[in-house]
């Protein structure tokens, strides 16, 4: 379970760094917005799936 998360967050961290260079070259803050919104995102899904892990008993 530990990979899939961690993949997870490393798709999403990309998909960040991505948004952030295309609004920084294109000049669309719009992008940057997005990227940030993804981001918290990205880190509320590992928050809560480890928490899920942890309460039904597994360790991740």
């Amino acid at each position: 379970m530990q990979d899939r998360i961690l993949a997870i967050n490393v798709l999403g961290t990309n998909t960040v760094v991505i948004l952030a260079l295309l609004s920084a070259a294109l000049e669309t803050p719009y992008l940057l917005d997005m990227a940030m919104i993804y981001a918290l995102l990205n880190f509320v899904l590992a928050v809560a799936v480890s928490k899920f892990t942890v309460e039904r008993g597994g360790v991740i």
